[in-house]
């Protein structure tokens, strides 16, 4: 039995132990930490895990009765508990982002090729999604030929909280899709332009600029647009579409019960995306636990994955000033990262 050890007890903490708990073989939670005691207390108590509550991230992640950590704490408050699995030599999931900043991206892909070992996995769970995986085999077989061009929708119904800004925009959503078409289309980014259309008057948040146009330009040539907005009223909704050269492969509207009644044929929508991608996240984590499980290192998104969008969404975010394209410059793929 896999014993993990959990950093940050908030929402998605609680998506994570609800899994681990009813749904995921082979790990249980030994050991929390939260900088506040009782969100610590309350998620041991809420799933009556067999848990104590560390002092100290060091001391979790030095425990002998850790074998992995998870680290679902505030997104700034990543660094401190994965550069210090890392040293301990213990596999560490972390949810998205990998970091808020590129420094802080570097300093946890140097220590990992320092080590010359993979440790972490990046929470980007829409790669484990059935319906994104049939759209990666479907562009990888060559079905639609060369992919030219995409389409990307993220809506969502309301703000999280009433503090989201306009960069939120970037690091709490688009943030999956610049993960998702770099691995769908198998390319580095060559250029990327926020651009901002007709305002919303529903939005009730003053410092966020809504609905948000984010475009990308891949190094092969293929753009891709993204639309973005957290005032979408009606539910939670995604897409993806991929136009090729022999065809377009994309995303099924919404994965629910289709309805005839009444003179309508029509699907309910979920409000936010605990239903949508309920499946991805206890997939992720399985497949972490389990390569844990066989001291390997993790299968899902990599550090420098995490890097790459942390990059990405930088210079998105520097677009938004301007609105105009801002050319993608990466620093160099460490040989670790070109053999996964």
């Amino acid at each position: 039995m896999l014993k993990l050890g959990l950093v940050g007890c908030g929402a998605i903490a609680h998506t994570h132990t609800a899994n681990i708990v009813n749904h995921l073989k082979g790990a249980q939670i030994t050991q929390v930490y939260d900088v506040f005691s009782a969100a610590a207390k309350k998620i041991i108590r809420d799933y009556k895990l067999k848990a104590e509550i560390a002092p100290s991230i060091d001391d979790l992640v030095n425990s002998p009765d850790v074998d992995a950590i998870l680290v679902c704490s505030r997104n700034d408050a990543h660094v401190e508990p994965i550069l210090a699995a890392i040293k301990a030599h213990k596999p560490v999931f972390s949810e998205k982002p990998l970091a808020t900043t590129l420094t802080d991206c570097q300093k946890i892909v140097a220590a990992e090729v320092k080590e010359g070992q993979r440790f972490v996995q990046v929470g980007f769970m829409r790669r484990y999604d059935p319906f994104y995986q049939q759209l990666k085999e479907t562009i990888d077989t060559g079905k639609i030929g060369q992919p030219l061009m995409g389409y990307c929708r993220h809506f969502t119904a309301e703000p999280a909280t009433n503090y989201f800004e306009t960069p939120n925009m970037i690091n709490d959503a688009f943030i999956h899709e610049i993960d998702i078409i770099h691995w769908l289309f198998n390319d580095d980014y060559n250029s990327v332009q926020v651009q901002f259309a007709r305002q919303n008057s529903l939005n009730k948040n003053e410092n966020l600029t809504d609905p948000q146009i984010a475009t990308v330009k891949m190094k092969h040539g293929a753009i891709v647009n993204t639309y973005l907005t957290q005032n979408a009223q009606y539910g939670y909704d995604v897409k993806c579409q991929v136009i090729g050269e022999k065809g377009i492969a994309e995303l099924p509207d919404m994965p629910k019960l289709e309805i005839h009644q009444a003179g309508k044929i029509y699907h309910e929508i979920d409000h936010d995306w605990t239903y949508r991608f309920a499946e991805a996240y206890q997939l992720e984590m399985q497949d972490f636990i389990d390569h844990a499980q066989n001291n390997e290192a993790p299968a899902g998104p990599t550090a420098w994955d995490g890097l790459i969008a942390a990059v990405i969404a930088d210079n998105a975010i520097k677009s938004q000033s301007s609105q105009q394209a801002i050319k993608i410059e990466l620093p160099e793929q460490p040989q670790l990262y070109q053999s996964k």
